[in-house]
């Protein structure tokens, strides 16, 4: 049987660098995604062609090597083999992404994603309901983050897996909600500087685990009106990083908000994407330059607002605006050196091809 997996990229819309915390996100899945397209074999290998790449991978079932540095292809194979879902008989991939790569839209995880949904299909499981697809995205966080002890939160595996426009709530329990698609025309951003994953990721997260456990806040508990004073031993930019972890949750929590309010006024959300990359940039250090200067000229060409997307260090970012604005805000970027790249928001997560 020949199975197509494919699944999609996401972006943050609020609560970049919070989901690592237990703090909620609101996420949405956009329509460019990687896909995986497969034969079944009569022997135990599983050869893989990375079309984008030009290269190829290999493996025997019955004898797997250990994976290096975030090697998700094969790490997945091996939690697969661990927790009982490794299928019977190997198969044949070829894998293309239409999402930018290295660039903070979850490229990677759309592809773990996908592959685990493959792995699991050829074991029998079903993927492709509200259920399984919940199932894919543990999975892909098991064979992404935990199996490498990772810093990162669970944001990317949800969205690539699940799809939609979702609230992800970790604490008390896991738990998402599906929110309407949000309005306006959106434009992803790709300013060709490689992202800086797991540098920016272990900065922004480890310093303020301590912070906040010196200055007594519980994490993943609502935050007090009021809170404690802070250690009078403090410098600037410790006090820096703890108001941008306020900021980031207060303005994350009337986004989401306004995301699920009627009328959703398209132009406060721009407003507060804006307010939410101001504190990723300002406050936690994680844009550029460039990805300042390209979110700039999109709100001078009539941009509502926008946001650097992902880790941050390089990569994406994206801007939300009308119609009548999308013709020069993609005039001033691709002057800029960056690409602009039309997304819809709210793509469905996981999808299944099965052809006999």
């Amino acid at each position: 049987m020949r199975i197509l997996t494919s699944a999609p990229g996401r972006i943050c819309l609020f609560g970049e660098h919070q989901d690592y915390f237990g703090f909620p996100v609101v996420a949405s899945a956009i329509g460019l995604r990687g896909t995986i397209e497969s034969e079944a074999r009569s022997d135990r290998r599983v050869h893989l062609d990375l079309l984008d790449l030009g290269t190829s991978r290999e493996w025997d079932l019955d004898s797997l090597p250990e994976p290096g540095p975030r090697d998700y292809w094969l790490s997945a194979l091996h939690v697969a083999k661990k927790e009982g879902w490794l299928p019977p008989v190997g198969w044949n991939a070829r894998v293309t992404s239409q999402i930018p790569q290295q660039a903070g839209a979850s490229s990677s995880s759309a592809l773990t994603a996908a592959w685990c949904a493959l792995i699991a299909l050829r074991n029998g499981r079903v993927v492709d309901d509200e259920a399984g697809r919940e199932w894919i995205a543990h999975a892909t966080w098991r064979s992404e983050v935990q199996w490498f002890n990772e810093p990162g939160g669970m944001m990317d595996q949800v969205m690539c897996a699940m799809g939609g426009t979702r609230k992800i709530e970790f604490t008390p329990k896991f738990q998402t909600t599906q929110l309407p698609k949000p309005e306006g025309v959106w434009t992803l951003i790709d300013s060709h500087q490689p992202k800086e994953t797991l540098s920016i990721l272990s900065s922004a997260k480890e310093r303020r685990l301590e912070l906040i456990s010196q200055w007594g806040v519980g994490l993943g508990e609502e935050w007090p009106d009021v809170f404690p004073a802070r250690p009078q031993d403090w410098n600037a930019a410790e006090h820096r990083l703890m108001d941008a972890t306020i900021g980031i949750r207060e303005v994350s929590s009337r986004g989401g908000g306004l995301l699920t309010s009627q009328p959703r006024a398209i132009e406060g959300i721009g407003e507060l994407l804006t307010a939410h990359h101001h504190w990723l940039s300002h406050g936690l250090e994680v844009s550029t330059p460039k990805i300042d200067g390209l979110l700039e000229a999109s709100i001078n060409a009539g941009a509502f607002g926008g946001k650097i997307n992902g880790s941050g260090g390089g990569g994406t970012s994206f801007v939300v605006s009308n119609a009548e604005a999308v013709q020069a805000i993609h005039r001033t970027l691709t002057e800029r050196d960056a690409e602009a790249i039309p997304v819809e928001l709210g793509a469905p997560g996981i999808e299944v091809i099965r052809v006999s």
